[in-house]
């Protein structure tokens, strides 16, 4: 625990460059004087610091201090740059390309008697059939986020209801295998979360907007929770479905109770949820809420007046 702390003190000194003893204190949860020590420690292995006084004083780390890049093993560095190269295919960026050249190259350089294996980690959030179709857009989204240019959407949201609008997008977040776009709407006039796949179209519009300060910690993750009523719903699980309700609803969510696979979750109350569960049959049986079962009833008896 202790080098644990002292490795973390050196990397937050290697970002902020000055950062004071007290700051240190309250977020490790140790005394200043641990901190102190713990500085000492850094000092003793060569790491070059001193510290001030004064308002701006502080512990310091010097500007001319790097680490190693063998401070990585060839594994640590394949495992980085199988995940960098994994996110560029999916969504090409001219930064983290550069950052992934230059990461190649490092390894490269330091470890020239290894090969980099090929990636074992493959991120591909497109539907089923036109996967082209659906990089296209996440091409265009981040073109649009990076030149802070408009644009103009044909969007279906999950209640079927088709609208053209105006948006300027901030960010992209890759939320349960899917893409979705963080952009203020123009329309709405606020900020809100856009389904890749549910973009029919996308065009770059000329001008551009300002970007706003978002707090990445702050940014509404839970977001069908906003548009939609959540209910807890419980279900009984048979074992032919077993597995791809543990992939939807997540593994801890599913327990064994006297000898019934019982799923227990927070979902959005909507048709697709219903669309959801139609979609496994008789492999799942709603236990409560009675409102979500009589709907799951009502439309599973007209399917089956479509082919009496």
């Amino acid at each position: 625990m202790k080098f644990e702390t002292i490795l973390k003190i050196l990397f937050e000194l290697l970002s902020n460059k000055t950062i004071t003893a007290k700051s240190l204190s309250e977020e490790y949860g140790i005394s200043v004087r641990t901190v102190y020590r713990y500085i000492d420690c850094l000092d003793a292995a060569g790491v070059p610091l001193y510290t001030t006084r004064g308002n701006h004083g502080g512990i310091h780390i010097t500007d001319t201090f790097r680490l190693s890049s063998t401070f990585l093993t060839v594994s640590e560095y394949e495992q980085v740059i199988n995940s960098l190269s994994a996110i560029v295919k999916s969504v090409p960026n001219k930064t983290l390309k550069s950052a992934l050249d230059k990461l190649k190259s490092t390894v490269k350089n330091e470890y020239s008697r290894f090969d980099v294996k090929s990636g074992n980690l493959i991120i591909d959030a497109g539907p089923w059939g036109d996967t082209e179709g659906y990089k296209s857009k996440l091409l265009v989204l981040n073109k649009s986020i990076e030149n802070c240019s408009p644009l103009f959407i044909k969007y279906h949201d999950r209640n079927g209801v088709v609208s053209e609008r105006i948006i300027e997008p901030h960010l992209m977040v890759f939320k349960q295998g899917l893409w979705y776009t963080y952009a203020y709407c123009r329309l709405r006039k606020g900020f809100r979360f856009f389904k890749t796949g549910r973009i029919e179209s996308a065009t770059i519009l000329n001008g551009q907007f300002i970007r706003q300060d978002i707090s990445k910690m702050k940014l509404p993750l839970d977001f069908w929770q906003d548009s939609v009523i959540a209910e807890t719903v419980e279900m009984e699980v048979k074992k032919s479905v077993l597995s791809d309700v543990e992939e939807w609803l997540g593994i801890e969510n599913v327990k064994t109770e006297n000898g019934k696979n019982i799923a227990r979750a927070k979902l959005p109350f909507d048709n697709g949820l219903v669309s959801k569960i139609i979609s496994y049959g008789d492999g799942v049986k709603i236990l409560s809420p009675d409102t979500l079962k009589e709907k799951v009833k009502l439309t599973a008896e007209k399917i089956a007046a479509i082919y009496r």
